[in-house]
């Protein structure tokens, strides 16, 4: 690692920086583990998920119009137990998975979470919770903090009651929500993340959603699209135009590059839109982008450690951390332990009770034909792009039966080598 670092002008303090950390140590670590099984590739699998999101329940408090899981008051699908939760948290320490994320459902509703946390954070895993906000009190908070939780991200789908509560369904969680933001800012997390999903009735509110979420304090911000999974395949009536989706990426990456540029204020990023790096890469001649949903290298947790020696890293192997992360460094995880290729993709390809993660993300079929993103089909094969932006997988599988196909909600179309 140390070779490879300095191939690519890191310099050798920064290196030992980097190495002594213990996030960055697992994730190269993952990444020489998958050179190792899968040989060289761009992209590049890890060894294992760096990051598994997993959603712990399915039980909702909320019934969002576009929820992707189906959650609900009423859902009882099947759950692990808490010991079972604690074996299939061993099993992800042992293949090496560096950040996990309870989602859901809500995962607050769970009185087993902070137990559950303890276990991962004491096994090496960096924690991060993805709620609706409405049930997070002070108190929970500071208990989240507690048990190990350095990241949280919340949603918040617009600037008013109004827009925000036709989304969520339920009138009131608007307020409840910005009660929660402002309350995980004020335990002072190591990132505070809001995140927004764009359609046709709050697109107009991307601004002012944006300073809004930067007022109760986030660090960070994400702009979903509407995902067709679950109740998000009734709420396509809502989808965007590809104007507006342009339009609301130029305005999203605008507060990046400010970010970046000046080093203060929120940094944005898109899920969903493997595109928005396509974007980034053509408005700044490839000097400030993103190379996935969430990697830049101008990350604020890697400058104040490190400078700019990650965004160097990152540009320098941008082909190799690119386009969807589905099958090379992310995976999903249901509420009983099966692995999913992505959070919305309800295709079990083994149960980590009765399977090794490691043995299954090694040897999965499916997984490896998502990986070979060399065989992309269609207008992603065609475009200049492919390599940085690539298409999400889970789009071109819900579009064509095929996971290597073209992305259909992108709206750029392709730009011709």
């Amino acid at each position: 690692m140390r070779a490879l670092f300095s191939h690519l002008g890191v310099e050798e303090s920064a290196t030992r920086r980097l190495l002594e950390d213990p996030l960055v140590r697992r994730c190269m670590l993952s990444v020489v583990e998958g050179i190792a099984h899968f040989g060289i590739r761009y992209p590049q699998p890890a060894g294992a998920p760096v990051t598994i999101v997993w959603n712990f329940t399915n039980r909702c408090n909320l019934n969002c119009l576009h929820c992707h899981q189906d959650s609900s008051p009423g859902c009882s699908s099947a759950e692990l137990t808490t010991s079972e939760a604690s074996k299939v948290i061993d099993n992800m320490a042992d293949a090496g998975v560096a950040i996990l994320t309870f989602s859901g459902g809500e995962p607050l509703l769970r009185p087993d979470l902070y137990e559950a946390i303890e276990r991962a954070n004491d096994r090496g895993m960096l924690c991060t919770i993805a709620s609706n906000g409405t049930l997070m009190t002070s108190d929970v908070a500071k208990k989240l903090a507690e048990a190990g939780v350095r990241r949280v991200e919340i949603g918040l789908d617009g600037a008013t009651a109004e827009t925000h509560d036709f989304l969520r369904n339920k009138p009131g969680s608007f307020e409840a929500t910005v009660r929660g933001i402002a309350n995980c800012a004020s335990t002072g997390f190591d990132e505070l993340a809001v995140t927004m999903t764009q359609h046709a009735k709050n697109v107009n509110e991307l601004n002012s959603t944006m300073e809004l979420a930067e007022k109760l304090g986030a660090t960070r911000f994400y702009l979903n699209r509407l995902i067709p999974a679950g109740r998000g395949v009734e709420a396509s009536y809502l989808e965007v135009t590809p104007e507006e989706g342009i339009k609301s990426l130029e305005a999203l990456y605008s507060k990046f590059y400010d970010s970046v540029q000046n080093g203060v204020g929120m940094q944005c990023y898109a899920r969903g839109m493997t595109y928005y790096a396509r974007l980034s890469h053509e408005r700044s001649s490839g000097r400030v982008f993103t190379v996935s949903e969430a990697l830049s290298g101008h990350e604020r947790m890697f400058q104040e450690k490190f400078g700019l020696e990650v965004s160097k890293i990152v540009r320098s192997l941008a082909a190799g951390f690119s386009g969807c992360s589905a099958g090379l460094t992310y995976a999903g995880l249901t509420a009983s332990g099966d692995l999913l290729p992505c959070v919305p993709a309800a295709l079990k390809l083994g149960n980590l009770l009765e399977q090794d993660l490691e043995e299954i993300w090694i040897h999965n079929e499916l997984l490896n034909y998502i990986r070979n993103r060399k065989a992309l089909k269609g207008s992603c094969k065609r475009c200049a792009y492919s390599e940085l932006c690539g298409g999400c997988r889970f789009t071109a599988y819900v579009s064509h039966g095929d996971w290597l196909g073209p992305d259909t909600s992108c709206p750029f179309g392709p730009k011709i080598r």
